[in-house]
């Protein structure tokens, strides 16, 4: 599995997080899987804290490769499966915790002669399905028309062969927040015919017990996801795929990205930074509203207006 399988960090001034991480990856690697630390260019306080937990478990290969500038989250996640020597990589998190038997299920599926596009483990929120294998990205995003449900990279496995195919599109897409799945579907679509041989799977394992240890639940990231969700209508505009993806990212603001947190996250974002920039960020979210959220865009389209309003005029007081 050492030649067929690599885990990729990418990671970004978090080392002490990325140390724990790191040592739940390594204690359960018994198939010895490479891993590799992008660095984004972090300050190195902290650094010390990873290099003792690669120490620890020298018996697997484990490296650290800093980049010279910070590239940008959604760039230095390309760059992972850009720099992946094997045919398969995982994308972790660097505050996600796989689960203690991640390798076996791995393994269960990668021990096989199947050749596969992408596989996307269970979702933690999503009841338990039995595996469903599809010859067509497109045909797996429709099946479970939930974008959200895909975008997840610490649940994704990447072939990185077909990935390349589609890294130009992937980057981009860097603004989307789904950079990756652009470069999946993407890979799939541009790759030769004759190799269009690959299979695409929705797991019932779940492969990540616990995530988003770092997180900031006081941050404005629902803004950007937003934001970057109506660029999918340029880079998708033809034919059946339009109509799949399209429809797939308007059942992931049903489940997760919701319209109402949505506008939540914008009033205190207008509290924060006053009306000009939030205003600005309003009218591009607004544009893209019917092409995310539908039919229920028209009653949001006036609401975040008067949301934006009424938290500017409240900060004046603040």
């Amino acid at each position: 599995m050492q030649e067929k399988f690599s885990i990729f960090i990418p990671t970004y001034n978090r080392w002490v997080t990325l140390a724990k991480t790191l040592e739940t990856t390594l204690v359960n690697n018994c198939i010895g899987a490479p891993v590799v630390i992008i660095d984004n260019d972090s300050a190195p306080e902290g650094r010390e804290e990873v290099i003792k937990v690669i120490e620890k478990y020298a018996h697997i290969p484990c490296r650290i490769i800093k980049n010279e500038m910070n590239i940008g989250g959604d760039a230095n996640i390309l760059r992972c499966i850009e720099l992946c020597q094997t045919p398969y990589v995982l994308v972790l998190g660097d505050d996600d915790f796989l689960t203690n038997d991640y390798a076996s299920k791995v393994t269960k599926y990668l021990s096989t002669d199947t050749e596969w596009g992408f596989i996307s483990f269970k979702d933690r929120a999503i009841k338990s399905i039995d595996d469903k294998t599809f010859d067509s990205p497109f045909d797996m995003v429709r099946s479970i028309n939930d974008w959200s449900a895909l975008l997840f990279s610490s649940t994704s496995i990447f072939n990185t062969q077909m990935f390349k195919y589609g890294m130009w599109e992937a980057h981009r897409a860097q603004f989307s927040c789904s950079s990756h799945l652009v470069g999946m579907l993407k890979g799939w679509e541009l790759s030769p015919a004759i190799e269009k041989k690959w299979k695409f799977l929705l797991s019932a394992e779940r492969l990540v017990v616990s995530s988003g240890h770092a997180r900031d639940p006081k941050s404005f990231d629902l803004l950007k996801v937003f934001a970057g969700f109506s660029i999918l209508e340029c880079l998708f505009n033809e034919g059946a795929s339009r109509q799949i993806i399209r429809s797939a990212v308007r059942g992931g603001t049903k489940r997760v990205f919701k319209p109402r947190v949505l506008a939540k996250v914008l009033f205190f974002y207008s509290l924060k930074f006053g009306f000009a920039p939030s205003w600005q960020l309003m009218l591009f979210i607004r544009r893209g509203l019917f092409y995310t959220i539908g039919f229920r865009s028209i009653f949001y389209k006036w609401y975040l207006p008067v949301v934006v309003l009424v938290a500017s005029f409240i900060s004046l007081f603040n």
